[in-house]
């Protein structure tokens, strides 16, 4: 190698040890929340950073009584010194006019804060899930779909965006149409499930909403991800209240099968990631990386022109890490899938 490919070298590394200084950077997202407020006054914004933060608090531990907890109500306790920016707006359109404040948390604190209680953290990994919903709503039954306008349709994009979780709906298309219709999907899941493969997701739910002639509304649940099926029931009057809960439940449900425990945990291990031809690759898989909730530090233990070989704090083990990455869309084990080799999804 020449002077020049050295420097060239030497420059692509700094160059990538300076991306990786901003990897907290990635999914500051799930620490932000908007909340309504009636003034701007002292005494009201301190109660609505409280509501705010208790948002993303259940947000990154996926589970709704977190706010209960000892580490809840600590960090509860004072908001303010978690917050980064905030600012008031009003949403054009809306009459009357409605004032809110958004606000952005410091993720690192919250993250450090809830792993020093015990709190088990649930990072980026958030798996795109397909939902099939078949709704009867007294002789009304549809499948709510892609381009669907109907309440359940907004309120299920309500629900998930307030719990952080992705969710794709069928195109119901000819091809799904063959396929999935609204009495073989209110009858039988197995068929949605071979419906579902064209979307490649890592995670299906499949619902089946009724409104009682009693008034109300019931639904049951069913979600296949990892390699588990978990089935469940809800009832409630309201139907955006019942979709709330379901959504609700389904993030706690992945919640507990994909986050790390809480305790801060000392095992070491080096993982290897190959398809890196660029710095975008690199920044995007470091980044991802640093979103796992498994993983407590990323170090760049060494860089060729298509690998980047890491070493990495973990909470849990190497096999937690893998099943994790292994229904993401970043990164893909290869070998064995158990010996810490990976290779960037493109």
């Amino acid at each position: 190698m020449d002077n020049t490919q050295q420097r060239n070298v030497l420059l692509v590394c700094l160059l990538l040890l300076l991306l990786s200084l901003n990897a907290r950077a990635a999914g500051t997202a799930m620490f932000e929340a908007e909340v309504v407020v009636q003034d701007q006054s002292p005494a009201v914004r301190t109660a609505a950073l409280r509501d705010a933060l208790g948002q993303v608090l259940v947000r990154v531990t996926g589970q709704s009584g977190v706010t209960a907890t000892e580490a809840g109500q600590a960090l509860l306790a004072n908001p303010e010194q978690l917050v980064q920016q905030y600012r008031y707006f009003t949403e054009s359109g809306q009459e009357p006019l409605v004032l809110k404040l958004w606000v952005r948390f410091d993720g690192d604190a919250i993250r450090e804060s809830l792993q020093q209680h015990g709190i088990a953290y649930w990072g980026g990994e958030r798996p795109a899930t397909l939902v099939w919903l078949a709704v009867e709503d007294r002789g009304n039954r549809y499948v709510v779909s892609s381009d669907d306008a109907s309440d359940a349709r907004r309120d299920l994009d309500a629900a998930a965006q307030a719990r952080d979780v992705p969710l794709v709906y069928p195109l119901m298309d000819l091809e799904d149409q063959t396929r999935v219709r609204f009495s073989t999907l209110w009858n039988d899941t197995f068929v949605a499930g071979a419906a579902s493969q064209r979307y490649h997701t890592p995670a299906v739910l499949i619902g089946r909403i009724e409104h009682l002639d009693t008034g109300g509304w019931a639904a049951r649940w069913q979600l296949a991800m990892a390699g588990n099926t978990r089935n469940w029931s809800d009832s409630h009057p309201q139907l955006a209240a019942l979709i709330r809960q379901g959504i609700d439940d389904l993030a706690s449900l992945q919640a507990s099968l994909l986050m790390a425990g809480g305790t801060a945990g000392t095992n070491a291990v080096t993982i290897s990631v190959d398809g890196i031809s660029s710095l975008a690759d690199y920044a995007r898989s470091g980044n991802y990386l640093d979103t796992l909730s498994g993983v407590r530090t990323v170090m760049v233990a060494e860089v060729t022109p298509t690998r980047v070989q890491y070493q990495l704090y973990l909470n849990g083990n190497l096999q937690e890490l893998t099943r994790t990455i292994a229904i993401g869309s970043v990164l893909e084990p290869t070998g064995n899938g158990m010996d810490g080799s990976f290779r960037l999804r493109q």
